[in-house]
């Protein structure tokens, strides 16, 4: 059970943030029958990376807290983080791609993209036209005006409706993507989601990385076989990849009790409760504090949902 935690963890924020998304499908349901009792279920901001990246622009400037889509930027911040202490701990741990990713890919052949096709680039060029456009493209003035607009107020609700029903661009896309899963190990996770590679890039930063002892290694090769970024642990001597996910996988599968370890501290089955601890910690924070709950109330919300921002 303990060598389980990490998966045990990412079934259970898979299930929770499906429920979330179950019940903010019937919040916008009662709030479209008139009900304005209902309860809006923040944790889906959590799916609004542009709009939680602009609000930490916005907090690093001028020191004011997004308070259309507080939740958001506060899960942000919390990953960030964890990738920090932890490396990428949150595409380990928590992120549901990241969880049905890996287990479409154990299934699958695991085949490895020839080093010569750089398809892992794609992730960073879309990182970096989101970048370029929230750091140099917009001010603070564009950036509050953004945050503040009914566009932005109800994304998330523009989020949903990519998906029930999903078009047919939004399954043919979401059908590659398995297809390509099942042939190359988490094929969306290392070569396209920019978000892992922006928090692969704030994981550099981590003191706790996995490292080799070149005299105990036997090259038995079970750390590289099972490490789902696709990383030849059993060559290196530190792992400082960024694409390195923080799952230890490597180590709990290695040879020898000797060959791999982690910097700073030994690694410890209870890394994963130290991963989510954080995300958790960061989270009861916000929410006691007043720094999860939206100031948007659900009269405005209806009115920006019928302004133009409506279900396709």
């Amino acid at each position: 059970m303990l060598n389980n935690l990490r998966k045990v963890a990412q079934v259970l924020f898979f299930v929770y943030i499906v429920g979330i998304g179950a019940r903010f499908a019937l919040y916008l349901n009662a709030l479209n029958n008139g009900d304005m009792t209902a309860t809006k279920p923040f944790g889906v901001e959590g799916f609004l990376p542009i709009s939680a990246l602009l609000g930490l622009k916005q907090l690093v400037m001028s020191f004011e807290y997004d308070r259309v889509h507080p939740a958001g930027l506060t899960i942000f911040i919390a990953i960030i983080v964890m990738s920090i202490v932890l490396k990428k701990s949150f595409c380990s741990h928590i992120c549901p791609v990241g969880c049905v990713s890996e287990s479409v890919s154990k299934i699958g052949f695991n085949k490895r993209i020839p080093w010569y096709i750089p398809v892992w680039a794609l992730k960073y060029v879309l990182l970096g036209f989101f970048v370029y456009v929230v750091l140099f493209g917009m001010d603070i003035n564009a950036i509050r005006a953004f945050i503040n607009s009914p566009y932005n107020a109800v994304s998330d609700a523009k989020m949903l409706y990519l998906f029930t029903p999903p078009s047919l661009t939004t399954v043919l896309v979401l059908v590659a993507i398995i297809l390509l899963t099942l042939v190359f190990r988490n094929f969306w996770c290392k070569n396209l989601c920019p978000y892992g590679a922006l928090l692969g890039l704030f994981s550099v930063l981590s003191p706790i990385k996995v490292k080799r002892n070149a005299e105990a290694c036997t090259s038995c090769m079970k750390c590289t076989k099972v490490c789902p970024s696709g990383l030849s642990v059993h060559t290196k001597k530190t792992i400082h990849n960024p694409d390195c996910v923080g799952c230890h996988e490597c180590i709990k599968h290695r040879g020898t009790p000797e060959c791999l370890e982690t910097t700073v501290v030994r690694y410890n089955k209870w890394f994963p409760l130290v991963a989510v601890g954080i995300f958790v910690l960061i989270t009861i924070v916000a929410m006691v504090t007043g720094y999860w709950e939206s100031s948007v109330s659900n009269e405005q919300y209806l009115q920006f949902l019928k302004i133009g921002v409506t279900h396709p």
